[in-house]
């Protein structure tokens, strides 16, 4: 039998050089044609244009972790204390919405619109205290509700093309879950796991789903990103990055079969540092698949 093909045309490319601490939340705007990404250590909003090759950049007055587009001067970012609705040009903050503010060790990490463009957002435990966190719906008149807890870091969420299935990862866990999806309300039950993934290849991060349904995840400690099947949880690949710390990925470009991964810093030694020259760079990888667009806030 012969091995399968490769979903990625060459190894990764720079898209920009950065030695980000924390790079993370990289999402992107079909509207604009721009990749949003962040670091979340230096409290850095970044917007790149593959067009013109220009990475811009705004400082945010707390630790911005993810962000989702609702108009073209106006995005929804996860932060430290709240949601807030921000200009990504200027980091000017429009209207803030308190999140967990009895729990002050915890802050906002990674999130995404769900297809019918409610803002899914989750918690973390920046003390690593287990089952604290929880995932919360941002609803169209900016209400939000808590949907599940007994969270520690939360990260990758995405659904599939026929809106039945939303798929999750809370980091420590090592696993990706599969949630039945009601469209409608955008209520979420019978969970299960679909992927335990193998220690070797490192933690689950941030997560992006192609056309045909694979998921693509970001392994940090593992320098690598993985493709899993989103119906049998099968392993179909592990795509090279060369940074030991992969945390979030994205398809974007005219045609969305470019990945961007983002990658940190953050607790490398120096050996990792020496290993890992590009580390906290942009990269990008082109790829033989499509990638879904990912939906604005409140479409």
């Amino acid at each position: 039998m012969s091995d399968p093909v490769s979903l990625v045309t060459a190894e990764a490319a720079i898209a920009v050089r950065d030695s980000a601490t924390l790079g993370e939340g990289s999402l992107w705007d079909a509207d604009r044609r721009v990749l949003y990404w962040v670091d979340i250590a230096a409290r850095t909003l970044h917007t790149f244009d593959p067009a013109t090759g220009e990475n811009t950049s705004v400082s945010t007055t707390e630790q911005v972790t993810t962000v989702v587009p609702v108009t073209d001067n106006e995005v929804l970012a996860g932060m430290e204390t709240c949601v807030a609705r921000l200009n990504p040009t200027t980091g000017e903050v429009y209207e803030r919405y308190p999140l967990e503010h009895d729990i002050p060790e915890n802050r906002c990490n990674d999130g995404k619109c769900d297809p019918q463009g409610r803002f899914w957002i989750g918690t973390m435990s920046t003390v690593k205290r287990s089952g604290t966190a929880s995932v919360y719906r941002m609803n169209h008149d900016y209400t939000i509700e808590r949907v599940f807890g007994g969270v520690t870091t939360s990260n990758g969420i995405v659904w599939n093309a026929d809106q039945t299935r939303m798929y999750y990862i809370d980091t420590p866990t090592r696993r990706i879950d599969s949630f039945a999806y009601d469209a409608e309300s955008g209520a979420v039950d019978q969970r299960e796991t679909l992927v335990e993934v193998p220690e070797e290849l490192g933690k689950p991060d941030g997560m992006s789903i192609d056309s045909e349904g694979r998921l693509w995840v970001a392994m940090f400690y593992g320098a690598c990103v993985t493709v899993w099947d989103s119906q049998t949880g099968a392993f179909l690949e592990k795509i090279d990055v060369p940074a030991k710390n992969v945390t979030s990925v994205a398809f974007g470009g005219d045609t969305m079969n470019t990945l961007y991964v983002t990658t940190a810093t953050v607790g490398m030694s120096d050996a990792d540092r020496e290993r890992y020259p590009d580390a906290g760079c942009l990269f990008s990888f082109e790829t033989t698949v499509t990638g879904t667009a990912p939906h604005r806030f409140g479409a």
